[in-house]
């Protein structure tokens, strides 16, 4: 098996997977664990909704479901935007399930005691979007973020980094396109645990293995273009704004 991040290597990887195991979301896990091996195919979607759907797709054809975990607000895309309106609810279509990957710092400003409720105003908006309740959350960034305020409380969703899914199971991520060498030598070998929570970034992922630079280099550059757009289009519609023509046409005539 080749060190690459391109999509040959990751059914490589998910099909074995998925030959020798049940393949899991967290919405499965609502009530006891099962019995048999099996694995859960997590993605957390930090960057690219884009990303996410192209992953999405390949993996209906092949009849395997995900979590998706989705941020509410982000600088990187959001939900609410008519460009990205429609992703919770494609994903959901294409029978993964939608869960809340929620920011921590969206909570600091408030009291403490206020944040499960926000949480759930998050977790809320999102099902609306995904036409699909949102039963399942997990914290972004956790590393850099600090402890999940979150974890092992009843909440009423179930947590991807209660200890069931970090401790009593094997978790194992691509975070910032890098492997652990733990998780190099497993995936070589194909030796995998029977419980495994695997976490793959949709970003880190396309046709053609990508050097980690450009991959975050190009999630920068998008985001300038979007806002350079942005610019553009606020200002061409404040021009074709009805009272700004008559202000304009009004002031050339030397009224004003």
């Amino acid at each position: 098996m080749r060190d690459s991040f391109d999509f040959q290597t990751y059914w490589h990887i998910v099909g074995r997977l998925a030959r020798e195991r049940r393949c899991l979301r967290f919405c499965d896990f609502d009530h006891e664990d099962p019995k048999e091996p099996y694995f859960i195919l997590r993605h957390d979607v930090d960057y690219s909704p884009q990303a996410a759907l192209i992953l999405a797709e390949q993996e209906e054809a092949r009849s395997i479901r995900a979590t998706y975990f989705l941020l509410a607000g982000t600088r990187y895309y959001n939900l609410m935007a008519p460009e990205h309106s429609h992703v919770a609810k494609r994903l959901t279509d294409l029978g993964h399930e939608v869960g809340l990957h929620y920011d921590v710092n969206s909570f600091r400003p408030f009291p403490r005691p206020e944040w499960p409720r926000l949480l759930k105003a998050q977790a809320t908006l999102l099902g609306e979007l995904a036409a699909a309740p949102v039963r399942s959350i997990a914290m972004h960034q956790p590393a850099l973020n600090g402890d999940d305020p979150f974890r092992g409380q009843a909440l009423g969703f179930v947590n991807a980094y209660d200890d069931r899914f970090i401790r009593d199971s094997t978790y194992v991520s691509d975070s910032a396109r890098a492997w652990r060498d733990s998780t190099w030598t497993m995936l070589k070998t194909g030796e995998f645990p029977e419980r495994l929570q695997l976490s793959l970034h949709p970003i880190n992922w396309a046709e053609s293995d990508r050097e980690r630079t450009a991959i975050f280099r190009s999630v920068h550059a998008d985001l300038i273009k979007d806002s350079e757009s942005a610019g553009e289009e606020l200002l061409a519609r404040i021009a074709r704004h009805s009272g700004v023509i008559e202000h304009d046409e009004r002031t050339s005539r030397g009224e004003a």
